[in-house]
Order: structure tokens, then sequence, then C-alpha cells
């Protein structure tokens, strides 16, 4: 399934629209990107075909610290090709993308793909 990057920007922030608002709220000092695909970002990953999504930068409890210097924002990167590869029809693609975020926003709270496995094995 392949859709122009305007169309998946717009699922995106669909996905983000979507959240409970009380999620929204947690969200400190974070961007969330599209991109093509895994570059050099991703380090070992890059190029990887099977990553979808990345958390990069310090967690919302390590910039929310007394003891924490100043941070640059960090960033949820979503892979539109990689997304695209899993989906068969937009229904699906909608579906893979609100995962993909919610499983990025989860790092940002401090949760580890373990622990999403434990939780949340759909999203994980």
């Amino acid at each position: 399934m392949r859709v122009p990057k305007e169309r998946f920007l717009d699922l995106a922030d669909q996905a983000f629209e979507e959240l409970p608002e009380n999620l929204r709220e947690t969200l400190y000092n974070v961007e969330i990107d599209v991109k093509a695909s895994p570059g050099r970002e991703a380090g070992r990953w890059k190029g990887d075909r099977g990553l979808l999504g990345l958390y990069v930068g310090a967690t919302r409890e390590e910039m929310m610290s007394p003891f924490s210097g100043s941070y640059l924002p960090s960033r949820i990167l979503l892979y539109h090709r990689n997304i695209e590869a899993l989906c068969q029809d937009e229904a699906e693609l909608v579906r893979q993308v609100r995962l993909t975020l919610r499983h990025e926003i989860a790092h940002h709270l401090g949760i580890s793909d373990k622990e999403l496995k434990a939780k949340w094995p759909e999203g994980a």
C-alpha cells in the first residue's frame, strides 16, 4: 500500500489527535516527524526495512528531573515506506501508524521494548 507523503502526514496527525487528551498532555519536549526510511539517526538499524519508528532522545522523566540540564527536543520518527510495506490497504495503514506512534510515545514515557512486549503485545 503506497500513499503520498502528504497523506501519510495526515494519517500521523490523525493518530496523534486520536490519542486520549491526558496522554497528549504528558508529551514534553518531543517532536514527531516522518522520514521515508531509516537513515543515520537509526544507527545500527540504518536501512532496516523492519524498523517502523524510532524514539531519539531523553525520556520525559529524564527531562523533567530537577537534576537535569536543558535538553534538545526528543524526536519520534515514523518511517513512511517501512510502515507502508506492511499494509495491504488504508485501514491497515491507519492501524499501523497508530500502533507505531503509540509505541514510540511509550519510549518517551520511559517504557522499554521488553516492558511493552509484556504489557502490550499488540503494540510491541
